[in-house]
């Protein structure tokens, strides 16, 4: 048997790899964060499942990589003259918008699984311009801070409520009929009434008024102009 040698300055290199972090990254942003398995991602890519870990640590360190790529194409900046309440808006729907198109993604920022360096950015940028509209710098941290908390907060209670329930009914559907009956007999019925149409109108109302209201209370805090 004679034994075939290949010179190692002619040896073939191999096909380059059909995958890559930040393929496999996109990819889970395409299932969505809350489905995006190792298994999902592999049969998704048309790869063994081992392959990935050429590339990734972990699920976690997926998860991470997807977040950084999905913030970092986010489009939080407002116009060039916009005023500091502007700013705000166009902050949070940016986030409204990036929770709705990364279904998982609100949870795994509310339980710290995740902390995108994009974000970190975005956040001081965003308090260095509410500082050039006159905000005091603490003042800008918290104002920044308390919406970015309230809109993942926001979001992932009508999610939740939005999940079927045993029945395949929204959950939501459960919970307006319940506050509907306590109002039938109560001496409160006008304000539990009031709850029940807050959330017939739906989560982007509900959640807008929300807003809303803590912009005109951080309104108050500014000096006059």
């Amino acid at each position: 048997m004679i034994e075939k040698r290949v010179n190692n300055n002619t040896r073939q290199r191999g096909r380059p790899s059909r995958i890559s972090r930040e393929s496999i990254a996109r990819v889970a942003l395409d299932i969505g964060i809350q489905d995006a398995t190792l298994m999902n991602i592999a049969k998704a890519l048309q790869v063994d499942r081992s392959s990935l870990y050429h590339h990734v640590k972990s699920r976690k360190d997926v998860v991470s990589l997807a977040t950084e790529i999905a913030v970092q194409e986010l489009n939080w900046e407002a116009q060039e003259g916009a005023t500091w309440r502007e700013e705000l808006i166009v902050l949070t729907d940016a986030l409204w918008q990036l929770y709705t198109q990364n279904p998982g993604l609100a949870e795994a920022v509310q339980q710290a699984l995740v902390t995108p360096i994009e974000g970190i950015h975005g956040f001081a940028e965003s308090v260095a311009r509410l500082q050039q509209k006159g905000f005091a710098l603490d003042d800008a941290v918290i104002a920044v801070d308390m919406l970015v908390d309230m809109v993942c907060d926001c979001f992932l209670g009508w999610w939740s409520n939005n999940k079927p329930d045993s029945k395949g009914k929204p959950r939501s559907e459960r919970l307006i009929k319940l506050w509907q009956e306590q109002a039938k007999n109560h001496h409160h019925a006008e304000q539990i009434n009031a709850m029940v149409a807050i959330m017939q109108a739906g989560q982007r109302q509900w959640w807008e008024r929300k807003r809303d209201l803590v912009l005109d209370a951080i309104a108050l805090r500014l000096p006059p102009s």
